[in-house]
């Protein structure tokens, strides 16, 4: 018998990897093995008690190259030395989120352990690419919805970049020879319970335009890479499909890279693994405080409307340029949904073009950004696309969706159904707030989205489950069942206050307010009695004085005085609930004691999940009236007064409530306005006309616009308002300029509002 001694040297340096089996087989005689750990630089052996004769040396290890020396020829004692070479592949992202590829994680663990926030957070962010960047893409398409890179930009902006990397030491680190059985398997893994992670992440062949999907939703979630493909280092582009939401709740991946080594492990076997946990980047809603960079309008037959709108865009600071869309003109465009492993028409086909002036509720404003690929932070326009089913989608497929602005359908290929509550004008976000509660202050810096969700009204589960799987903007739900449209921009927003020191207060709060416009309305009666109301005036300077031209609502002529208003006689409209008339005072009991207090317990609702106090809020005067009824029987406690027997007719039933009537705007519902930059542009009320000859300009004034440009002239340096007419246009067809209007705006300046530059991105900004 020999004593055969292996002795095997590592080669210098830092590497995982440690861990060798030596073999010793012959034909005549039985296998001899030995696992052998190695230092760096340190010769380890091994002495085998073995009998003379022909013999075959194997050492394999992971990470090793390994070595397969046959016919060694053993007759005594002898020593065989070898210097191995560690060859091994790591898999790479920007887990700091400093635009930069970083050093390899943990070995056979996902690192990040967790996605984390905050000053310290770590886990890559891959942008959501719902942008058009190129015309390799479909009319319609945005470029994560197909299977290739669409463009240089796309590569820049849209794509973030995953590598494998060959490490090498040893002797042949230089030139080193990977072993033709040696494999590389790329594999995405979503979090348990969530649709399958290639619906979410797609994964490259490289870094070119026109690089294709490789894993993603129209392959696998498995890509065999080669060695010899990777060479010394390979990079692939990533981007996300989506945004967090139904079915994709954490908004996370984890990315595998296999590495098989078939003599440690088998054929197809993993012999080591890397793993990077990543995070789709994260939509955020704007709020009013953001810059407005771009106004959208439809083409709705309504071009002095947007003569005055422009005018008033154009005047402002900065200047606002306008869009217009014409979804008469525009193409049916299908809207892409992934089905399967296939994109396909959503609902099966397109809406006809046509009239849709409410460019507010078919898409809502908001923007992305992720840390991008080494030359800056990436941002980019992104709107979430309502679950509505109207023909201003064409224009948004065919038009919108561009280079510069993505576009987002949560719902798209759900079973949601679709509701006005699903509309953008039923969708808000408040400016940076914050709550306090027994002692504990909680920021909101990129304020909260509210939206109104109850009996009647409700939002699509899509939808709400996208918006709060952002966690970014913890939603408030409101009551809006008392609005026959039912979209919170019927009743508030909020206008900007630089006045407050607080950044979490930079705002004030418009409220409609029934009772308000009813106040203003006693306090002139003395006066002003005979003031029209509801009716255009028109200067006579003929005759120096006025003519007034009733308007009418479905038909219907509304103008009044103040006098009528306040009295007990006939109002024009009629009940909805049978078509009866009503009286003047029926209306004003129902708007003082039940629609001034529904809006009020919407109000609450508010101060509950922000600090909100009274001064922190303008009340606007509107009037309401009865457009819809809830048919059902009331309860008690749905009563406006106790006092009062039965319903009235339904007058003494909160509206919202079963048994009540749901309300539209009788005066212009101001609130439901565009918050510009300097400048807020107004629904005209049709308010009583006061007239003032003594006004050799205007020769009156609208009682309701001077009383709302009083408050808000009391904000120091605070906006100007601008009234627009959008009665026709708008107000009889259920909406304000609000619902007609929409905008892109710039990111908000965090680490200007908080004074720390954590706070300009959110990746640092936040949390969790």
């Amino acid at each position: 018998m020999a004593n055969y001694t292996v002795q095997l040297t590592a080669p210098a340096g830092v590497y995982p990897f440690n861990s060798v089996r030596i073999s010793l087989t012959s034909d005549a005689h039985q296998q001899q093995t030995q696992d052998l750990v190695l230092t760096p630089n340190v010769v380890g052996s091994h002495v085998f008690d073995i009998p003379d004769g022909t013999w075959r040396l194997k050492v394999s290890g992971a990470g090793f190259v390994p070595v397969d020396e046959q016919n060694i020829v053993v007759n005594g004692d002898a020593t065989n030395a070898k210097n191995l070479d560690v060859v091994w592949y790591t898999l790479h992202t920007d887990r700091n989120r400093d635009g930069n590829l970083d050093d390899a994680g943990i070995l056979n663990q996902v690192t990040p352990p967790a996605i984390t926030y905050g000053v310290g957070g770590v886990g890559a962010i891959i942008p959501v690419n719902c942008n058009r960047d190129g015309n390799n893409t479909a009319v319609g398409y945005a470029d994560n919805q197909d299977q290739r890179v669409n463009g240089n930009n796309d590569l820049v902006t849209g794509t973030s970049r995953l590598e494998i990397r060959r490490n090498a030491l040893g002797p042949n680190a230089g030139a080193p020879v990977v072993p033709g059985g040696w494999g590389l398997e790329l594999r995405v893994i979503g979090a348990g319970g969530e649709n399958p992670a290639r619906q979410h992440l797609r994964i490259f062949n490289g870094i070119l335009n026109n690089s294709t999907e490789i894993i993603g939703p129209e392959t696998t979630d498995i890509a065999a890479i080669t060695t010899g493909n990777v060479g010394t280092s390979k990079l692939f582009a990533l981007e996300a499909v989506r945004f967090a939401g139904t079915g994709f709740t954490s908004g996370q991946v984890r990315i595998v890279l296999h590495v098989i080594q078939p003599e440690v492990t088998g054929a197809g076997n993993p012999s080591y693994l890397y793993a990077d946990r990543v995070v789709a980047a994260r939509w955020v809603g704007n709020h009013h405080l953001q810059t407005v960079a771009r106004m959208y309008v439809a083409n709705a037959n309504n071009a002095q409307f947007r003569v005055d709108l422009g005018a008033a865009a154009g005047a402002d600071n900065p200047v606002i340029p306008v869009t217009v869309g014409d979804p008469a003109a525009a193409t049916p465009t299908g809207v892409p949904y992934l089905n399967g492993n296939a994109w396909a028409n959503y609902r099966g086909g397109t809406v006809p073009a046509g009239d849709d002036r409410w460019m507010r509720d078919t898409i809502v404003s908001g923007h992305c950004s992720w840390p991008g690929n080494g030359t800056g932070v990436e941002n980019k326009d992104v709107f979430m696309k309502a679950h509505r089913w109207r023909p201003l989608q064409n224009w948004v497929y065919e038009t919108l969706l561009n280079a510069n602005v993505g576009i987002s359908y949560p719902a798209a290929g759900s079973a949601d159904a679709i509701a006005s509550a699903n509309s953008g004008g039923n969708i808000a976000v408040t400016p940076p707030v914050q709550k306090t509660a027994n002692g504990i202050v909680t920021p909101y810096r990129y304020g909260r989205i509210y939206y109104g969700h109850n009996r009647y009204h409700r939002v699509d589960a899509s939808t709400r489950d996208f918006m709060a799987a952002q966690n970014m903007q913890t939603p408030i739900i409101l009551d809006t069942d008392w609005l026959l449209v039912g979209h919170v921009d019927e009743m508030m927003t909020f206008v900007p206050d630089n006045n407050p020191v607080s950044a979490f207060k930079k705002w004030k709060l418009l409220v409609a307010s029934p009772a308000e416009a009813y106040r203003l309305m006693t306090v002139a009666q003395g006066a002003h009695g005979a003031a029209n109301v509801l009716n255009r005036a028109a200067w006579d300077g003929v005759h120096n004085r006025f003519d007034y031209t009733s308007l009418q609502i479905n038909g219907t002529n509304v103008g009044a005085t103040i006098n009528a208003f306040l009295g007990n006689g006939p109002a024009p409209l009629t009940n909805p609930r049978d078509h009866s008339n009503y009286t003047y005072k029926q209306l004003r009991d129902w708007n003082i004691g039940g629609v001034e207090t529904v809006i009020a317990r919407n109000v609450t609702l508010l101060k509950n999940a922000f600090d909100l106090v009274d001064t922190d809020i303008i009340k606007v005067p509107v009037i309401f009236f009865p457009e819809g009824y809830n048919p059902g029987d009331f309860t008690f406690a749905d009563k406006v007064s106790g006092w009062t027997i039965g319903r009235d007719n339904g007058f003494n039933v909160y509206p919202g409530k079963q048994g009540g009537f749901q309300c539209g705007a009788l005066t212009g519902d101001m609130p439901n306005m565009f918050v510009g930059n300097r400048r807020l542009m107004i629904p005209k009320p049709f308010g009583p006309w006061i007239e003032d000859l003594t006004d050799h300009v205007n020769h009156g004034y609208d009682l309701f616009e001077r009383d709302l440009s009083q408050k808000i002239a009391a904000i120091g340096g605070g906006p100007t308002c601008d009234f627009i007419d959008d009665w026709t246009n708008y107000h009889v067809q259920l909406g304000e300029i609000h619902c007609g209007t929409n905008e892109l705006r710039t990111p908000y300046d965090g680490q200007t509002a908080f004074g720390n530059v954590r706070y300009a991105n959110w990746w640092t900004a936040v949390d969790a």
